[in-house]
């Protein structure tokens, strides 16, 4: 149920995202009860917690880039529920290659746009990479 479920998870965001700058919360909330119950299944309650604990760590620490205006809350919504499927180990390997896709995105964005200044990029599709790219 896991890694497949994730990658479809994933993608549906960032498409979602690519398109319509958007990601709903039934779609975050659904992927974060599906997480949960696939690293329960897969992993036990160890699993479970890990997740849960994963996603409260993300919010803590990227609570400030939200404040600053440097991400969306739907960003942080995302990667917390990512981040209940792929535990902490996943998430910390995937940071950087997330951090590597995001500045290509950004570069992409803002050449495209003539400006740096005030280019936003939607945030699922280099977390998506990062974490796809970090899957054992």
């Amino acid at each position: 149920m896991g890694r497949p479920v994730l990658f479809l998870f994933l993608v549906a965001a960032s498409l979602t995202d690519l398109k319509a700058r958007y990601i709903d919360n039934f779609h975050i909330i659904f992927g974060f009860l599906l997480g949960l119950a696939s690293a329960f299944l897969e992993r036990g309650v160890r699993g479970a917690a890990d997740g849960i604990l994963t996603a409260f760590a993300v919010f803590i620490l990227l609570f400030t880039f939200y404040a600053g205006g440097y991400l969306g809350a739907g960003d942080i919504k995302f990667i917390m529920a990512a981040a209940v499927y792929a535990g902490h180990e996943v998430i910390s390997r995937s940071l950087i290659p997330t951090t590597a896709f995001s500045l290509v995105i950004l570069a992409y964005y803002a050449l495209k746009s003539g400006r740096l200044k005030g280019v936003s990029i939607p945030m699922s599709l280099p977390v998506s990479m990062g974490i796809i790219l970090s899957l054992n």
